[in-house]
């Protein structure tokens, strides 16, 4: 199925249009009853649910999670299920368990890919089933802009942005004048290297490349040190920029550290250790005490601890499954037509989907957080303009 082309528009809010006020997070803003007629069906998640990376996307399912429960109490005629698919964000993992779900009837939409590499290897299996997906937090800008699928839609911005922002950040918060910049080789990591180098010109003073699952980086430190960068960019993932964060410290390298949403979760300084202290992680999702009313206080409440990376996101990525059965859709047609034609307001932003599954650009925020006392905290919103 393609999309109708649509202009985005709207600012981040506090509110959902979905009523959850038993715990308190938002008011029904819908404007009318409920269509939804017993509804029973599946809505998968799919990414890294265990491995050095899963505090980049549990956050999300919990989030997710969050607003299934709070939507079903009000709503006891309807049995819609979270299904987990724990893919460790690996495309090879992922491929199978997309298969699955594209071929279970009872899967009306899918939350994720979580990481651009699985999104990537997947999207086309979801697309040949119509399975509507919507991802949290695979960011990759191939996804839409070089090879839209048809039913693939995201609730963050692309690494394009993100990497405009990155850059602009190590200019002007930083003042970087000399920035080593290494990337893990990935689909991810690569074009947002790529991204940040383009903007910053030469201020970039050398690179390099790791690979995914490398633990010495000792070649890398070696040239990171002899480019007597003021700053280093990592785009890759926590399982490697831990290690390799520690290991520049141990060679003496006092550089800035900033690395991209790969690394926002509690994996990066649990790895990094004491090395990780004042590194900064950008993320295009909203700090979860910074959306309104008490979600963040109910993350913690119903998971006993802070919301983390993309959880305000994966709470509007159900919630807008939520709102195509509330409409009366109950085959996959009907939520790939509701979900493409959908607008409304959520925890961390306006949705309108344009033709290729983006949000629109004027509605992305790009977040940058700081690593002290061992988490990550907001530090600040980097102005995009």
């Amino acid at each position: 199925m393609r999309r109708n082309k649509w202009l985005g528009i709207g600012a981040v809010a506090i509110s959902v249009g979905l009523a959850v006020s038993a715990c308190g997070t938002t008011d029904n803003k819908s404007g009318g009853s409920s269509n939804s007629k017993g509804v029973t069906a599946n809505i998968g998640v799919m990414g890294a649910l265990s491995g050095a990376n899963a505090s980049v996307v549990i956050p999300s399912v919990n989030g997710a999670q969050m607003a299934l429960d709070a939507w079903s109490a009000k709503h006891p005629d309807d049995h819609i299920k979270l299904v987990k698919f724990d893919s460790e964000g690996d495309p090879a993992k992922a491929t199978p368990l997309a298969t699955k779900m594209a071929t279970d009837k009872s899967f009306l939409g899918v939350i994720g890919g979580a990481f651009s590499g699985e999104t990537r290897a997947t999207k086309s299996i979801f697309g040949g089933a119509g399975l509507t997906m919507i991802s949290q937090s695979a960011t990759a800008t191939d996804l839409t802009l070089t090879d839209p699928a048809p039913t693939f839609h995201r609730v963050v911005g692309y690494d394009e942005i993100q990497g405009a922002a990155i850059a602009k950040y190590i200019q002007s918060v930083l003042n970087g004048k000399k920035v080593f910049v290494v990337d893990d080789s990935s689909t991810y990591g690569q074009p947002l290297a790529d991204k940040v180098k383009s903007v910053l010109g030469s201020a970039v003073t050398g690179s390099d490349k790791a690979q995914t699952g490398q633990t010495d980086f000792s070649a890398i430190v070696s040239k990171a040190k002899a480019a007597n960068a003021d700053v280093v960019f990592y785009a890759g993932y926590a399982a490697e920029a831990g290690p390799f964060l520690k290991q520049l410290r141990d060679g003496g390298v006092k550089s800035k550290f900033i690395g991209g949403d790969g690394l926002y979760g509690s994996d990066f300084p649990k790895a990094a250790g004491s090395a990780a202290e004042g590194a900064i992680v950008t993320c295009p999702c909203v700090p979860a005490e910074k959306v309104g009313g008490t979600f963040a206080q109910d993350y913690q409440k119903k998971f006993g601890e802070a919301p983390g990376a993309y959880a305000g996101e994966g709470y509007d990525a159900m919630t807008i499954f939520l709102k195509a059965f509330e409409s009366g859709a109950n085959t996959r047609a009907a939520v790939e037509k509701f979900v493409d034609s959908y607008q409304g307001q959520g925890l961390t932003k306006t949705y309108k989907f344009d033709d290729k599954g983006d949000v629109a650009e004027a509605n992305v925020v790009v977040w940058a957080y700081k690593v002290q006392g061992g988490a990550l905290v907001p530090d600040q919103e980097i102005s995009l303009s």
